[in-house]
């Protein structure tokens, strides 16, 4: 399958910030655990991912886990050696996973494909986890993967996506993904973008997650709130919100979220 072709109980809002990706800090894997990966994944001659990403593994990132100092979560793009497929062209292998920190033994894993296209184009940053506390059950604790595109898109775009996270949950000896959305996204509201002149106007929205105060089979309310500004430097105009319920197996939401945009508001 494809995803890119396709506190408990709590009184109020509890909201998990996102930091925008020009200030998050870096994640590095130790060459040890990715020498374990590499032999568990049929791999071998893994070096730390180059920025322009040309290498066997493209991208990777790991981090402890908050909850056991001996686990840590990773998540790795990577493809077969020899495949000299070029960049924006690739379908690459995606990990994300829990390890044991020591032995670099897999735990807990979610194994799927990042097709590249012209919207979509990995490089050795492109890729961070995001341990917030997503306490969705009392037993349950998620953890999200943010993926960020570095592919140059379309020329002249009147809307546009980026830094797509997914949350997964543990399920025996698999993570199974809950939710995913876009958390950085614009578009056009007057004008085109391609021309330069005063009468062109867009907005931008950034996302984050909480976690409301109700449930729903077992798992807590998911709150998104869009913060939206007419560019990164300016002032959030408005803040726009939408609850999602948990329906036994995801939280059905948009990847491509319209929510925030002023035609689509109640």
């Amino acid at each position: 399958m494809d995803r890119f072709h396709r506190i408990f109980p709590a009184l109020a809002l509890c909201l998990l910030p996102l930091a925008h990706a020009d200030t998050r800090q870096p994640q590095p894997c130790d060459d040890a655990l990715l020498a374990s990966l590499a032999a568990q994944l049929g791999q071998q001659d893994w070096t730390l991912p180059h920025e322009r990403g040309d290498e066997s593994l493209v991208a990777a990132a790991c981090k402890p886990w908050p909850d056991d100092p001996t686990l840590s979560v990773v998540t790795l793009a990577y493809r077969d050696a020899g495949d000299t497929t070029p960049a924006g062209e690739r379908d690459l292998k995606w990990l994300v996973a829990k390890v044991d920190t020591q032995s670099g033994q897999l735990r807990e894993r979610y194994d799927d494909y990042l097709g590249e296209d012209a919207a979509l184009e990995i490089d050795a940053g492109s890729l961070w986890l995001d341990t917030a506390r997503y306490h969705l059950a009392p037993d349950v604790r998620a953890f999200g993967v943010l993926v960020r595109s570095v592919a140059r898109g379309a020329s002249c775009p009147d809307a546009g996506f980026n830094e797509l996270l997914t949350l997964v949950v543990p399920e025996g000896p698999r993570l199974r993904p809950v939710f995913s959305t876009y958390l950085y996204a614009w578009t056009t509201v007057k004008g085109t973008s391609c021309v330069m002149d005063s009468d062109f106007q867009s907005e931008q929205a950034n996302l984050t997650l909480g976690l409301g105060p109700k449930q729903a089979h077992g798992y807590a309310d998911l709150v998104v709130t869009a913060h939206v500004r007419a560019g990164r430097q300016e002032p959030v105009l408005r803040k726009v919100s939408t609850t999602l319920r948990y329906d036994g197996k995801h939280y059905p939401f948009d990847q491509f979220s319209t929510f925030w945009m002023r035609e689509t508001q109640p």
